[in-house]
């Protein structure tokens, strides 16, 4: 089974994840997406896939993080064409799942017989693993059931304006003090 992640589509609709579109930010939380991803594809087997948009690029940019492809789309496609290229020019379609919630995407890969997974569905699926593979670690030993209710934050940090934030509070606490 291949999983194809519209990147941008998967980040933006997952608040914890950021909503910022400042340049610096997108690429910060593109990153600690994938730094997500990584713990993930330790506990999966299946091909990982992530598109982003690449325009502005020269040519389509591939790359492998921890096993997981990354894709930033060519100049001439946004991540959503090249979502459907991959889909369309796949000899086993049926073994693709896409992860988005863009309704045309979902239309054109259905009719491949793809099958589609909201984004909120498959982070929740990526934080069940994470939070098993985290604790399995620690314990020495699998976790038969569990279900967390915890913020992924917990486990890979805070982001860039959370740690600000708390240097901020914390170095007006002392100069107050």
């Amino acid at each position: 089974m291949d999983v194809i992640v519209d990147g941008y589509n998967l980040i933006f609709s997952i608040k914890e994840l950021g909503s910022s579109t400042e340049k610096s930010d997108i690429e910060f939380m593109r990153n600690r997406f994938l730094s997500i991803l990584e713990q993930y594809k330790e506990e999966r087997k299946h091909k990982l896939i992530v598109v982003f948009d690449g325009k502005g690029s020269v040519v389509s940019s591939e790359t492998r993080v921890a096993g997981i492809e990354v894709v930033f789309s060519r100049p001439d496609l946004d991540a959503d064409e090249e979502i459907k290229r991959m889909v369309s020019n796949s000899k086993r379609p049926r073994q693709i799942i896409v992860v988005t919630s863009d309704r045309n995407i979902i239309q054109f890969v259905r009719k491949y017989g793809s099958k589609v997974v909201e984004p909120l569905k498959f982070y929740k699926d990526v934080k069940k693993k994470i939070t098993r593979l985290s604790t399995s670690k620690q314990e020495g030993r699998k976790i038969a059931k569990e279900e967390e209710k915890e913020p992924i934050s917990k486990y890979i940090g805070p982001t860039k304006a959370e740690a600000q934030y708390w240097l901020k509070v914390f170095s007006n606490k002392q100069e107050n003090g």
